[in-house]
């Protein structure tokens, strides 16, 4: 019995349309299966990636000379690895034990805070304008807004604050406050004695976590 031709294509009787197709399933399966034609089409797409996403390989040209991504970010790796690692390492222990203390806030807290800062800083425009001249966006400053709200509420039940401490708080920093008269000034002492209590007491939190926390570095 005569050896079948595993590669011999399916045939579509009847029709020009059907004498292409029958054509053009030839050469696929006659094209496809060889390791050569593989080769060919891998350096075809690479070389059309330099080409079209040269950004994706190259960060400068220097008289001619590329300065490549791979070379930057080895740099970069180098000069701040430990320190950019460690603030990812400590976001990540925050965010677990706000997890586990159900004090993750929700996008609309995220929103609402992000409306009192545009308030506090005269309006959205106004806002925007700051966020835009330090190179950042409503988007970007979500995650940088998030983890102080993680903290305020994992401890702002502990940074509590007597009447004594702000009456004291008031008269030692009269001339800085930004209210004037004594309802909105103790608001403000309030707000701002809560704000360094809450830091302290993180910070002190924080150091035990940290502690705690099971911690590989590769």
């Amino acid at each position: 019995m005569a050896k079948q031709n595993q590669n011999i294509p399916i045939v579509i009787p009847g029709g020009q349309l059907n004498n292409f197709l029958n054509n053009f399933s030839e050469k696929i399966s006659n094209f496809l299966p060889s390791k050569k034609n593989y080769l060919i089409l891998l350096i075809a797409g690479l070389l059309l990636l330099a080409i079209y996403k040269k950004d994706w390989f190259i960060a400068a040209m220097v008289n001619g000379m590329p300065v490549t991504n791979l070379e930057l970010q080895i740099q970069l790796n180098k000069q701040f690895r430990t320190q950019t690692l460690n603030q990812l390492i400590d976001k990540k222990i925050i965010i677990d034990e706000a997890r586990k203390n159900k004090a993750i806030p929700t996008e609309t807290e995220i929103d609402q805070k992000i409306k009192d800062l545009e308030t506090q800083y005269g309006g959205a425009q106004n806002f925007n304008s700051l966020l835009s001249q330090q190179g950042l966006t409503k988007s970007s400053i979500r995650d940088q807004i998030r983890i102080p709200l993680m903290i305020t509420r994992l401890y702002e039940n502990e940074a509590t604050v007597s009447a004594m401490e702000v009456t004291k708080y008031i008269a030692d920093n009269k001339d800085q406050m930004k209210a004037t008269d004594s309802a909105q000034q103790q608001i403000e002492a309030t707000e701002s004695l809560k704000q360094q209590k809450l830091s302290q007491i993180f910070s002190q939190k924080f150091q035990e976590l940290r502690k705690k926390a099971k911690i590989q570095i590769f």
